[in-house]
């Protein structure tokens, strides 16, 4: 029962690959995906990675934009001067990650894990940040911070561009008191 299920499996990802192959997007295995890196490869836009294992990995200079990397782990990676725009990275691990200089603009960290990383000197013009933890972060010299979606993310200890000052506040909104006769 177990080589027909595994035969369905199969026949599922080839026809899943196929379809992506038809938009031109090419579909990479973490085996494949780390043979290209070390040969050289810097771009991987119109990609489609299928369970990248990232950890510790130097992706120096690397060109991910619009790649879904939603729930990959990349804590202790090097990305310093990536190209992330537009990269889908929903619940993330970039914890202790080096993103220094990278291209964060119009990507989707919400819900990611960035305790400790290093993002100075970011692009973050237009990134969703919603629920992110950010405890311990740098983002001394990051652009654009204030553009960026931040409902409820987390600031502990982190180091915030200079002239940028976190303030938090609770909107009180009034409601109409009905008057008594």
């Amino acid at each position: 029962m177990v080589p027909i299920q595994r035969q369905k499996q199969n026949f599922l990802e080839n026809l899943v690959t196929s379809f992506y192959n038809l938009f031109g997007i090419e579909t990479l295995y973490n085996e494949q995906f780390h043979l290209e890196i070390k040969q050289g490869r810097k771009d991987f836009r119109r990609t489609r990675l299928i369970n990248p294992n990232l950890v510790g990995l130097n992706l120096d200079g690397i060109n991910l934009s619009e790649v879904n990397l939603n729930r990959v782990n990349l804590s202790e990676a090097s990305l310093k001067k990536a190209q992330l725009h537009k990269t889908k990275m929903v619940g993330v691990n970039l914890d202790s990650t080096n993103l220094k200089g990278a291209n964060l603009s119009r990507a989707n960290l919400r819900d990611a894990q960035a305790s400790w990383a290093d993002l100075r000197n970011t692009n973050l013009s237009n990134t969703v940040l919603s629920n992110a933890n950010l405890t311990g972060a740098d983002l001394d010299q990051s652009q654009s911070i204030l553009e960026a979606e931040t409902w409820f993310t987390k600031f502990d200890h982190t180091r915030l561009p200079d002239g940028v000052i976190l303030v938090r506040y609770f909107l009180f909104f009034p409601f109409p008191v009905k008057k008594r006769l």
